[in-house]
């Protein structure tokens, strides 16, 4: 198994830099059911080109207010060492307030629940953001990332593949109407762009002047 979304920017790690498990997700696919043994792989996917990236092998033993589950895999670091990991992952419920129970991992380092386990490259277990005192991508982008972000994202909705200001073909399978509406969302997000762009070199030619 290789680390999903590898090559860190520098400084702490984030979220997005590894793989990640959202118990919520899990037990919509029906991979985990309360009251049922089940075992299989989960599989992670790059969204935009469906292409598999990773899977561990699992097993996983629920109850009716609590569990547990098996994760197995192995790990390549960046070196090229391969390292095999087999270790159990308990798993609680709360009560909601209007009935049911939510299902909780207990996180196996600090013995927390937590609704979601990361895995940052290099690491070798499942475990909390808190344990591995992950942040968010978003939480570490500039106003300047952020726009840049999103208007790459608008255009690869669109299929196009260009940078900033490149032209955008019309899918064939788009209507005119919702083409142009799209098109105009792009626009509008490399208008943020350029103008976080013409801040930043305004402000670096008053630098170069002084």
């Amino acid at each position: 198994m290789g680390g999903y979304g590898s090559g860190r920017s520098g400084g702490r790690a984030t979220i997005e830099d590894g793989l990640a498990l959202s118990l919520p997700k899990l037990m919509r696919d029906g991979l985990f059911r309360p009251g049922c043994t089940g075992r299989g792989s989960i599989v992670w996917t790059n969204t935009t080109t469906g292409e598999r990236v990773s899977s561990i092998g699992y097993e996983a033993h629920l109850g009716d207010e609590d569990g547990r589950v098996r994760l197995y895999y192995t790990t390549t670091r960046w070196g090229g060492e391969r390292h095999g990991s087999d270790y159990w992952i308990g798993l609680t419920t709360t009560l909601q307030p209007f009935g049911g129970r939510r299902w909780w991992f207990i996180c196996p380092q600090t013995g927390r629940r937590a609704a979601k386990l990361s895995l940052p490259n290099g690491a070798f277990t499942f475990a909390s953001r808190q344990a591995y005192r992950l942040s968010y991508r978003s939480q570490r982008e500039t106003k300047h990332d952020r726009a840049l972000r999103r208007a790459f994202k608008l255009r690869r909705r669109l299929g196009a593949n260009g940078g900033i200001g490149d032209y955008v073909p019309k899918p064939k399978w788009m209507r005119l109407r919702t083409y142009d509406q799209k098109l105009n969302e792009v626009f509008a997000a490399e208008r943020v762009v350029n103008g976080h762009m013409l801040m930043f070199v305004q402000k670096l030619n008053r630098r170069v002047g002084r």
